[in-house]
């Protein structure tokens, strides 16, 4: 019984300095990670509303260049939207950004991939 009880405390001790040190070694404190989390929505959020707002017939039937501009007429102060249209790439990355996301659309003759970033300011 007493072995029984010393393996449990072994192992829970082992537990509780396996998770300090994942704490400890985490790139993003929990503020940064929760800031790091709602920027991602932001950009996500964005994505899906200029999706909807050109339609995808617009993106299935529009030249690579069209869609590149109507991506950078989206673009504000806070959010850069960019893509991947049949292999023709749209403006990139913003030099810092905090949040990130993209969403693959596979069209009938092209694939498209719309980007966004949230910048940092």
């Amino acid at each position: 019984m007493s072995l029984r009880i010393l393996d449990i405390g072994v192992a829970t001790g082992y537990a509780l300095l396996c998770l300090s040190l994942v704490s400890v070694m985490n790139p993003y404190g929990a503020g940064a990670g929760a800031a790091r989390s709602v920027a991602d929505v932001r950009a996500n959020v964005a994505i899906l509303q200029y999706v909807q707002g050109v339609g995808l017939v617009f993106l299935g039937d529009a030249s690579p260049v069209q869609i590149c501009l109507s991506l950078q007429q989206h673009d504000n102060s806070t959010l850069v939207l960019a893509g991947i249209i049949d292999g023709h790439q749209c403006q990139g990355a913003p030099r810092a950004f905090q949040g990130e996301a993209s969403l693959a659309l596979d069209l009938p003759m092209r694939e498209e991939t719309i980007q966004a970033w949230t910048v940092v300011q």
